[in-house]
């Protein structure tokens, strides 16, 4: 025997007729006509070939095929309603997943403060942290594995936004007794001749600071490559050269046994900020957090300051052909 098609409509008609025993009130309750909900009545006990209800004049009961009709479906419709519930909430951005491919700095100085104030009116929304580097954030967007990416601006890839946010401060960075720890600033010159402890190829940071040395003749001695900041701080700490950092490497990763001078020169300066593919159309609760990023206020750091609009000659949201390198 065929399996007759029946709508939600329709399932849902039986069960409040039944739960309130008066088509007057049934059909109040689905906010219907009695008429209509009659017909509709009449049409699934057609399809199922079988009375589901006992009509008199001054009662109405169901039958045990009603009963049993009732006992089956009932399950279908609660299950429906709870995900149809849940589905409802995603759409109104009060449930779902965040997935954020961000810089360890801005992960561990910034994105956690974010998260907090933006749970506080969203407690179901789930985040999905990955952290990496400038180049893994971009990988990570075009593979569509994250919605967005909180990564410094440079060179955007065709069909990618960005939204600044934060302007940080570059310092050079080194031991207690390296001579810079009686200056109150630095130039890029200052880098001259020095061993430079450098992130990998491919980072935010060693795109600005190469453009910068190259950009005011500085040759340093050598470079010492680390591809994570627990080894470059652990260099540090032991001497082996200097680094040129931003803010938030800084508070992100506890330097305060270092000396960190401010490099006071033009390209001195790392923005930051959101990263998203243009042509995308964002969840829901990722387009409110994007939302919320953008909006909210924040007690910045030493050397970090907000972004807004019209503080930097720019508009908000940048895309891949009005990128140009900072400062």
């Amino acid at each position: 025997m065929p399996v007759p098609d029946l709508t939600l409509q329709q399932l849902r008609a039986v069960r409040t007729l039944a739960a309130s025993g008066s088509f007057t009130k049934a059909a109040a309750a689905e906010h219907i006509s009695p008429s209509v909900l009659s017909r509709r009545i009449k049409e699934v006990e057609r399809l199922l070939r079988v009375r589901l209800f006992d009509r008199t004049t001054r009662q109405l009961d169901l039958t045990a095929a009603g009963h049993a009709f009732l006992l089956m479906t009932g399950a279908v419709l609660d299950d429906m309603d709870m995900r149809l519930g849940r589905f409802m909430s995603y759409v109104a951005a009060q449930s779902g997943t965040i997935a954020v491919a961000t810089l360890p700095s801005l992960a561990a100085a910034v994105l956690p403060g974010m998260m907090r104030g933006f749970l506080l009116d969203h407690p179901e929304v789930e985040f999905e942290i990955i952290d990496g580097a400038a180049d893994d954030v971009v990988e990570r967007l075009g593979g569509g594995t994250v919605e967005l990416g909180l990564t410094a601006h440079g060179d955007l890839p065709d069909g990618f936004c960005f939204t600044p946010l934060l302007r940080e401060q570059f310092y050079g960075v080194a031991h207690h007794s390296h001579p810079w720890s009686a200056r109150n600033s630095l130039s890029w010159a200052d880098f001259d001749g020095e061993t430079v402890v450098a992130t990998r190829p491919g980072t935010s940071v060693r795109a600005i600071t190469d453009a910068a040395f190259s950009k005011h003749s500085v040759s340093v001695s050598h470079h010492v490559n680390a591809c994570s900041a627990a080894t470059i701080h652990g260099l540090l700490r032991a001497g082996v050269g200097v680094a040129a950092l931003p803010a938030l490497k800084l508070q992100g990763f506890g330097l305060d046994d270092l000396v960190a001078v401010p490099v006071d020169s033009p390209g001195a300066t790392r923005v930051t900020g959101v990263m998203y593919r243009c042509s995308q159309d964002l969840s829901p609760v990722a387009a409110r957090f994007l939302d919320f990023l953008h909006a909210t206020e924040i007690d910045p750091p030493r050397g970090v300051s907000r972004v807004h609009e019209g503080h930097t000659g720019v508009p908000d949201t940048w895309s891949h052909a009005e990128v140009q390198l900072a400062e």
